[in-house]
């Protein structure tokens, strides 16, 4: 066996050992480090609720646009639609599906309203506005829920409709039942998104509208807008999610030396194949004058080939070869002969 390996592997021994001794014998200070959001967490404002839902036994299924006409196909009992990423034409259609036990909750996108999704909500006693917001309402604000501080409501007093406001007294979130559904109409949820869960009051509400409403397999349906989620993932991206990228890192450099090691002589080939040299050509060619001239087959071999050279000259009108000088040379060696 090649001696280099043995080098190698009394070289990853000591290394081992050193690190072994390392480990055991010097201490060891805590060190605090900032681990910083996955990119999935950046790209998804759903993602901490997505997780805390799925850990209640509950599904959690996302589309990026939505008919009404698919209802049919829909087995999930919530649907949390962005207003932008739906068509509502046919809004009415989906007043049967809610009659029926199913939850919609309906988050108004403050940069797009619908014509056709304000007559629907019209038709139920609410009306959507515009709204304005200061600081001082932001610092009254801390114990009331998130909510989109650029839309407010008004609804009808003469329909059953429950409401919730927040500090500056405007409606935010409205509720109201249909057949043995629920009808929720807010602005943007951003009680529900990733850094708002954190809050009592914003986790106890997306509570309310999701799990407690969900039945496990029938869970719920998110149809988010652009602005919800990053469409274009990286190619790379499972693969640098956090934790990976160390991993990927090191396996990377120990397959590169690997590659090296066993390709390139300057890093030592640690197996080496016996390569067979070939013999010299005169040694080849005396081996097979021998042969023929064992079995008395030399004249012949030299008959031919001079044969076949004369054809040769004839055809090109000139010696291109000293080929006669070759085989007298062989015949005075192996056969005495004289020249021809």
């Amino acid at each position: 066996m090649d001696k280099r390996i043995y080098i190698c592997a009394a070289i990853i021994l000591i290394f081992a050992i050193l690190g072994i001794l390392a480990y055991t014998h010097l201490e060891i200070y805590p060190r605090k480090k900032t681990v910083y959001p996955s990119r999935e967490v950046f790209s998804n404002n759903y993602y901490a609720m997505e997780k805390w839902l799925k850990g209640e036994g509950h599904s959690v299924r996302y589309n990026n646009q939505f008919n009404f006409n698919k209802l049919p196909d829909i087995s999930e009992k919530v649907i949390v639609a962005n207003s932008r990423a739906c068509s509502w034409e046919n809004a009415e259609e989906i007043i049967p599906w809610i009659e029926q036990g199913g939850f919609l909750i309906i988050c108004l996108d403050n940069y797009v309203l619908d014509d056709y999704l304000e007559e629907f909500l019209f038709d139920f006693g609410i009306i959507i506005e515009k709204a304005s917001w200061s600081e001082d309402d932001l610092e009254n604000n801390i114990t009331f829920p998130v909510f989109d501080r650029y839309l407010s409501l008004i609804v009808d007093e003469d329909y059953d409709i429950y409401t919730m406001k927040d500090s500056s007294g405007l409606i935010r979130l409205a509720e109201l039942p249909v057949g043995n559904g629920i009808l929720t109409i807010t602005g943007r949820p951003y009680f529900m998104y990733n850094n708002r869960l954190r809050d009592e009051q914003n986790a106890n509400l997306s509570w309310k509208l999701t799990g407690s409403r969900a039945e496990g397999k029938n869970g719920v349906l998110i149809v988010r807008a652009k602005n919800d989620y990053t469409p274009n993932k990286s190619m790379f991206g499972a693969i640098m999610e956090r934790g990976n990228l160390v991993p990927i890192i090191i396996s990377t450099i120990i397959l590169l030396f690997a590659g090296f090691w066993m390709v390139i002589p300057v890093f030592g080939l640690v197996f080496i194949d016996k390569q067979k040299t070939a013999r010299p050509i005169k040694d080849r060619f005396s081996a097979e004058i021998r042969f023929l001239k064992k079995h008395r087959a030399l004249n012949y071999y030299l008959d031919v080939y001079e044969r076949e050279h004369k054809i040769t000259e004839n055809k090109e009108k000139e010696e291109k070869y000293k080929y006669r000088e070759l085989i007298n040379q062989y015949r005075r060696i192996f056969n005495g002969t004289t020249k021809i």
